[in-house]
């Protein structure tokens, strides 16, 4: 059974009591018919990008939440793309004492994400898994980028999860095994990386906030990587401030009705 919709129809409920209650405090207990309206909106957006619904009418005028939708959701997703902080980073050296020094400075610089080259031929696991498990007891570090030895993005990853799975007693594959593959330029090895995104489904700036989404909602994951015109990566779109500025943007646009 679907449950998309009574946990859309629980989501309009609780906002609208909470908008209620909230007025309660400093006014009568009543409902409004704004607040249906404020308490509707992010469920039915959230129904449209999931194509549950395809059009919302309001008012007997027709006021359509539809097309206000469509304008804010054709809109480029430029402004929401979030660069990482700390990269572009080589972290791994052939030499563990030589790379492993570099890890006060990561930190320093708060890094998100490890970016590593396919084909580079230095990657020594020990060193990997060290840099791995020292960053991510930082709030900081989330990503791994692979590149392709061109430069152009090839995947991302997770990097908790994946450091995670190192430690695993027995672990799936080893830190070695990770090096190896990036030493070889092993792709297929390398998507049964956690949370591997490959550059066919990246972003770039120019697609709109309705397609993000609606990609996001395919592969079930909250997070894309963004590539610029050369197929680099340049950062990340979330999905979380992608909706709330979509939400912004057909706010926006029912003011103009």
């Amino acid at each position: 059974m679907d449950t998309v919709i009574p946990l859309s129809v629980g989501s309009f409920i609780l906002i609208l009591v909470t908008l209620v209650l909230l007025r309660a405090k400093s006014s009568r207990f009543e409902v409004k018919p704004a607040d249906i309206v404020v308490a509707v909106v992010p469920v039915v957006v959230f129904l449209l990008v999931t194509g549950r619904l395809q059009k919302f009418e309001i008012g007997e005028g027709g006021v359509k939440i539809e097309t206000a939708f469509v304008k804010a959701s054709a809109s480029a997703i430029a402004s929401q793309v979030t660069p990482l902080t700390g990269l572009p980073s080589e972290p791994i050296r052939l030499d563990p004492k030589e790379g492993v020094t570099n890890i006060p400075q990561l930190i320093q610089r708060k890094t998100e994400g490890l970016l590593f080259r396919l084909g580079h031929g230095g990657y020594w696991g020990p060193a990997i898994e060290q840099y791995l498990v020292l960053l991510v007891n930082q709030p900081f570090l989330k990503y791994l980028i692979i590149e392709n030895p061109d430069g152009t993005f090839f995947a991302m990853a997770n990097a908790r999860e994946l450091t995670a799975l190192l430690q695993a007693k027995p672990p799936p594959y080893t830190a070695q095994q990770f090096a190896e593959w990036l030493n070889t330029g092993n792709r297929e090895a390398l998507a049964r990386l956690p949370g591997f995104i490959a550059a066919q489904n990246a972003v770039n700036k120019e697609i709109d906030k309705g397609q993000a989404l609606q990609k996001m909602e395919a592969l079930n994951i909250d997070t894309l990587p963004a590539l610029d015109e050369r197929k680099r990566f340049i950062g990340i779109v979330n999905r979380s401030r992608l909706t709330a500025s979509l939400l912004i943007d057909v706010a926006k646009n029912l003011e103009k009705k």
